[in-house]
């Protein structure tokens, strides 16, 4: 009974973990989260790839090997012929989860087969699934850096084991995976020099497999790489400014400045106050999470060194901490180190509860971690992709079932320009483009409430607008807040354009020129009753008309939220303010309610003979306004005093035909 226990638990194990892994992915897929880039992108090449091209990737300039020059997606050819057909565009998403388990099970047998010990070898399997790391790297969706490091316990297993012939077809699969997996593998081939110095054999062909990914990263950086540049496309991905232009002035600084490259590890080098703390976060998670044992075996240690070292010195603070896939390689070879770490103590029972230990203060901090209110960078956190026990990872802003048969509309070999949300669920195709990028697009796709980030949301709404009102596009379908259109057969001949929407109803309209003061509540009314303000934060010092303006300051940021009256009977909203003021783009209109509806703009609209500028907002009003607890309120976001006057409010009911 006890060895049959044995033999089934790290089965569960993996089966449990494994299970989970496979449901997150598919359900931020399904559930519209998955982000064009990069999982748009990578569809797209996959599906490229798959059919012998290599063409310019639809959402910048090049192609997918001229952004990174990996070899990746085209060993998983095979796979998309064989079922791409049913697993579509979450095939990708099932491979990654499939190596992340695989290589989790290596990990398992490493333990297993050097310390032949049972509890060490399922507290690693257990520890493995743990990690922040393992969680955070759901953010992204599928990442290169996340598949090549699935295949370092795999090659390791195969060396432990003599099998060199299957180690050295796994070291070149690797090297081809991902640019910075040559300098990694000189670093765990000296790790596998210090493990087996004993064996001749064995650090000869680690003193070999150091001469090959040398010679390979050499060969890669300077023929490979440059062989695939262009004037528009140059690789972006070495930056290191604080070593060097290149690897090679990179070296020269720390063979030079060792010293200060030690501190650079540890240092917030761009001098930025904001971004303070985010590698002392990085250390201390992973350190409180077991790291700190491998002090008692340093060696360990070594094969950290160039994945830390890329993510801490690197020019983009968002590496250097615990977000996304950034710290994938340490959580995939922490649980073999600290494990190895552990079996080294002679004594069992410190082994037993050390396993504890490491398991259970791996758990907590991933939990820990997991509450935004507990992290450095609290805003770079998606809980709805990487928390799957939040309520959120449940929601969706859209119905499921049916905007995914709206899109089943759209043929396969359509040219389709989809918004953010959607981008993925059609990027395997040959014309799909980034809306509002439309070109030559016989569809469009998008939500009103999916904006483009490079672009603010007045420009995204006007461009919504634009097509929705365009006479040569049809609206097919929609599943609010989802419009699907279609070009017209006869598009080009009818060159009338619609300047305004059917409405239902006339515009509800409201006006505030804060003149209208309610003395017995001491609040400033909108003409319709609504409460913009209170009386002290008036000022008669500027104003655009009358006597008053509303002043806010940094210490008093806010308006007072308003909820417009009649709200579910309209479905569009315009607000307009004047502002005055040194710095104009800290004025904001803002508009929420709960789940995902959150919009500002602070976009000037027009300007007058005195300084005042105009901003504004529109936007479509989320269904069920009663229940979200729709707001829209006024915003300083500098540190400068703005006066805001002349605030109007209008909204309507849009009806927009079928065809």
């Amino acid at each position: 009974m006890v060895k049959s226990r044995k033999k089934y638990t790290p089965l569960l194990i993996l089966g449990f973990f494994g299970l989970l892994m496979f449901y997150m992915g598919i359900i931020n897929h399904y559930y519209f989260r998955t982000f064009v880039f990069d999982y748009g992108n990578y569809n797209f090449a996959f599906w490229d790839y798959s059919h012998l091209r290599i063409s310019s990737i639809p959402t910048y300039p090049g192609n997918f090997l001229q952004d990174h020059y990996s070899y990746t997606l085209f060993y998983f050819v095979p796979i998309y012929w064989l079922f791409n057909w049913l697993t579509g565009t979450y095939t990708l998403i099932l491979i990654q989860n499939t190596l992340i388990i695989l290589a989790g099970w290596y990990s398992y047998k490493i333990i297993q087969s050097k310390t032949d010990n049972y509890y060490l070898s399922i507290g690693a399997l257990l520890y493995y699934f743990l990690l922040l790391g393992r969680y955070t790297t759901f953010a992204c969706d599928v990442n290169l850096a996340v598949i090549s490091a699935c295949f370092i316990p795999i090659f390791l297993y195969y060396f432990q084991q003599k099998q060199y012939l299957l180690s050295f077809i796994i070291l070149i699969l690797s090297l081809f995976s991902r640019e910075n997996i040559p300098i990694w593998f000189i670093f765990i081939f000296i790790v596998l020099i210090l493990q087996h110095r004993k064996d001749k054999k064995a650090v000869l062909l680690s003193v070999g497999g150091i001469a090959i990914s040398l010679l390979y990263f050499i060969i890669l950086f300077k023929v490979l790489i440059p062989s695939v540049e262009t004037e528009e496309k140059q690789f972006t991905l070495f930056n290191y400014s604080a070593l060097g232009a290149d690897p090679a002035e990179a070296l020269k600084y720390v063979i030079k400045n060792p010293i200060e490259t030690i501190k650079l590890f540890f240092i917030n080098h761009l001098h930025n106050p904001q971004f303070d703390g985010i590698k002392t976060e990085f250390y201390w998670v992973y350190l409180t999470s077991g790291g700190i044992l491998l002090l008692f075996r340093p060696q360990f240690l070594i094969w950290f060194i160039p994945i830390v070292a890329q993510k801490v010195l690197n020019d983009a603070p968002i590496r250097w901490g615990i977000l996304t896939y950034y710290s994938i390689e340490v959580v995939t070879l922490l649980p073999i180190s600290v494990f190895l770490t552990i079996s080294s103590f002679k004594s069992d029972k410190l082994q037993k509860i050390l396993t504890w230990v490491v398991c259970l203060t791996a758990f907590s901090m991933t939990i820990h971690k997991m509450d935004r209110s507990n992290r450095v960078v609290p805003g770079s956190f998606v809980p709805q992709k990487e928390k799957f026990f939040y309520k959120g990872f449940y929601q969706s802003p859209y119905r499921l079932r049916a905007t995914h048969k709206l899109l089943e509309q759209i043929p396969p070999d359509a040219k389709v320009s989809a918004s953010e949300d959607f981008f993925t669920h059609l990027s395997q195709r040959f014309h799909i483009y980034f809306f509002p990028e439309v070109r030559d697009a016989e569809y469009i796709v998008f939500s009103v409430y999916d904006n483009y980030f490079l672009k603010s949301h007045t420009e995204n709404e006007a461009a919504r607008n634009d097509y929705l009102l365009n006479p040569d596009w049809e609206l097919i379908d929609s599943e609010f807040p989802v419009f699907l259109m279609r070009k017209r057969k006869d598009s080009g001949q009818n060159q009338q354009k619609a300047t305004t929407p059917l409405t239902a109803a006339p515009p509800e309209s409201s006006f505030c020129n804060f003149e209208h003061i309610d003395l017995l509540t001491n609040s400033v009314r909108f003409n319709n009753g609504l409460i913009i303000s209170t009386k002290e934060a008036l000022t008669k010092d500027i104003q655009r008309s009358g006597n008053n303006s509303l002043k806010l300051t940094q210490n008093n940021r806010f308006s007072k939220a308003i909820t417009p009256k009649n709200l579910a009977r309209f479905n569009y909203l315009e607000a307009m303010v004047w502002v005055y003021g040194e710095n104009i783009k800290d004025a904001h209109i803002v508009t929420k309610s709960k789940g995902y509806f959150y919009f500002q703009s602070n976009t000037v609209q027009q300007k007058d003979n005195l300084g005042w500028k105009q901003i504004r907002i529109s936007c479509w009003i989320p269904e069920n306004t009663a229940k979200q607890n729709f707001q829209l309120y006024l915003w300083n976001a500098g540190n400068s005093p703005l006066y805001f006057d002349d605030f109007e409010l209008s909204i309507k009911k849009i009806n927009l035909k079928k065809h």
